[in-house]
C-alpha cells in the first residue's frame, strides 16, 4: 500500500477536519436496480432488422367480467417471458487509505493524485426486457455503465453474453444485444395517454429475487429527479421498485410497456420513477443505428473541475498568504481546465484579476460568460502563484 508524502498527509488531514466541522448539504440519494436465471451462448453485434415477425406473443383478454386477480395473472403470463435479468462485472479503482464517506463526498477521482489506488472487480445486477425477437433488449444506462462483462439471463435458465449496442447517460437508456432468435418480446404502449390513478404492474429482480411482480398506480406524471430541472418527464408510481428493478418494464393492464423502471427515493416509501416508453421509442433508431442519442449542444460554459472552498482553518494550517480561495480536488479529463494545465491541489485565488472567495462565486462568474471566452486564473501551486489562461467550452451533457 503506497505511503502519502508529508504534504499529502497534511492536506488529507485538514480536509477531513474541514468536512467533519462543516455543514454538508444533504443530497437526495437514488437507489437503482438488478438480474436473474441460467444457461450458456455468446455475443454478436448484428444490424437491427426492420421486420417484427409474429413470434410467441401470448394473447389474453381483459373484459368487464374478469376479476382483478385474473387481470394481474394474465399480465404476468404475457410479460414475464420477455423480462430478463442482467449481471455485470466492472473494474473499479479505489483508494483503501481513504474512508468511503470521503470518497463519496468528494466524488470519483478526487484522491487519485495521492497514490495508493487499487483495482477490484465489482458485481452489479439489473433488469431489462426484450423488444425484438432477434435479441434486442432495453435496460438502464446505469445498469451497464462501464461494464467489462454483461450476462443476460432469460426466463427458463438460458444465459447469454451481451454487448451494448447503444447508450445514453442523460436519459438513462441502453440497448444490449444477445445472439438469439425467435424470442418472446413485448409490445410498447403509448405513454402520452397515461392518467394519474391508472393501474400499472412492475417487473424485475429486486434484491436478486427473480421474477418479481408488483402492482400500483401512476401517482404523478412529468416528475424530475433534478432540483434545477425546469420540467420533468418521469412517471411516478407507488408500485414497489427496489434495487434490482432498474431497467425492467412498467406495464399497463394490457401488458403493454408504458415505462422503464429507473429509480426510487431511498428515504421514502412507495415513491418510484420510470422513464416513459415514448422517450425510448422516439430515440430507438438512434440508439440502435448510431449507438447514441444526439442532444442539442449545451450553451452553458464549463471549466471542468471538482472544488472545495478554502477557509480560515486551511489558511492557518498551511500558513497561506491569502484568506480565501478554491481548492481544486479533481480536474476532469479533456476539460478546458485540463487542456489549460490546471492540476489537482491547485488553489484558485483570482478570476480575471478579481479575488475569488468560494466555489459558488467562481461558478457564478463563469456562468455569466460565453463559450469560447478566455479567462485568466491566478492559482497557488508549490508555494508560488501561477497565472493560467483557460478557454471555456460547452458543458458536456453527462457532466
Amino acid at each position: 500500500m503506497g505511503k502519502l508524502n508529508p504534504r499529502h498527509q497534511k492536506i488529507l488531514t485538514l480536509l477531513f477536519v474541514v468536512i467533519a466541522t462543516s455543514m454538508i448539504t444533504s443530497a437526495v440519494f437514488l437507489t437503482f436496480s438488478g438480474p436473474e436465471d441460467k444457461s450458456v451462448p455468446t455475443p454478436t453485434a448484428e444490424a437491427p432488422a426492420e421486420q417484427r415477425p409474429a413470434v410467441q406473443q401470448a394473447a389474453f383478454s381483459f373484459g368487464p367480467d374478469s376479476s382483478w386477480e385474473n387481470a394481474i395473472i394474465n399480465v404476468n403470463k404475457k410479460v414475464a417471458p420477455a423480462v430478463v435479468y442482467i449481471d455485470t462485472e466492472r473494474t473499479v479503482t479505489t483508494n483503501p487509505m481513504v474512508p468511503e464517506f470521503f470518497r463519496d463526498f468528494f466524488g470519483p477521482g478526487f484522491f487519485d493524485s495521492y497514490g495508493g489506488n487499487r483495482e477490484y472487480k465489482q458485481q452489479g445486477t439489473g433488469s431489462g426486457f426484450i423488444i425484438r425477437p432477434d435479441g434486442y433488449i432495453v435496460t438502464n444506462y446505469h445498469v451497464v455503465e462501464n461494464a467489462d462483462k454483461i450476462t443476460v439471463n432469460l426466463k427458463g435458465g438460458k444465459k447469454y453474453d451481451a454487448k451494448v449496442i447503444g447508450a445514453d447517460k442523460k436519459y438513462d437508456l441502453a440497448i444490449v444485444k444477445i445472439n438469439a432468435k425467435n424470442l418472446t418480446y413485448l409490445e410498447m404502449g403509448d405513454s402520452t395517454e397515461l392518467q394519474i390513478g391508472q393501474w400499472v404492474v412492475a417487473f424485475g429482480n429486486p434484491y436478486g429475487l427473480h421474477e418479481t411482480v408488483t402492482t400500483g398506480i401512476i401517482s404523478a406524471l412529468n416528475r424530475s429527479l433534478s432540483e434545477d430541472a425546469k420540467e420533468g418527464y418521469l412517471i411516478q408510481t407507488d408500485a414497489a421498485i427496489n434495487p434490482g428493478n432498474s431497467g425492467g418494464p412498467l406495464v399497463n393492464l394490457k401488458g403493454e410497456v408504458i415505462g422503464i423502471n429507473e429509480a426510487i427515493l431511498s428515504n421514502a416509501q412507495n415513491i418510484g420513477f420510470a422513464i416513459p416508453i415514448n422517450l425510448l421509442q422516439d430515440n430507438l433508431d438512434a440508439l440502435i443505428n448510431d449507438g447514441k442519442i444526439a442532444h442539442p449542444t449545451s450553451t452553458t460554459p464549463w471549466l471542468g473541475i471538482y472544488m472545495q472552498d478554502v477557509n480560515a482553518d486551511m489558511t492557518s494550517y498551511f500558513n497561506l498568504p491569502f484568506k480565501n480561495g478554491v481548492y481544486v480536488g479533481r480536474v476532469v479529463k479533456d476539460s478546458p481546465a485540463d487542456k489549460a494545465g490546471l492540476l489537482p491541489q491547485d488553489i484558485i485565488t483570482q478570476l480575471n484579476r478579481k479575488e475569488i472567495k468560494s466555489g459558488q462565486e467562481l461558478s457564478s462568474q463563469i456562468q455569466k460568460m460565453k463559450i469560447g471566452d478566455q479567462i485568466s486564473l491566478l492559482v497557488w501551486r508549490d508555494e508560488d502563484f501561477k497565472k493560467i489562461d483557460v478557454v471555456l467550452e460547452a458543458k458536456p451533457e453527462d457532466e
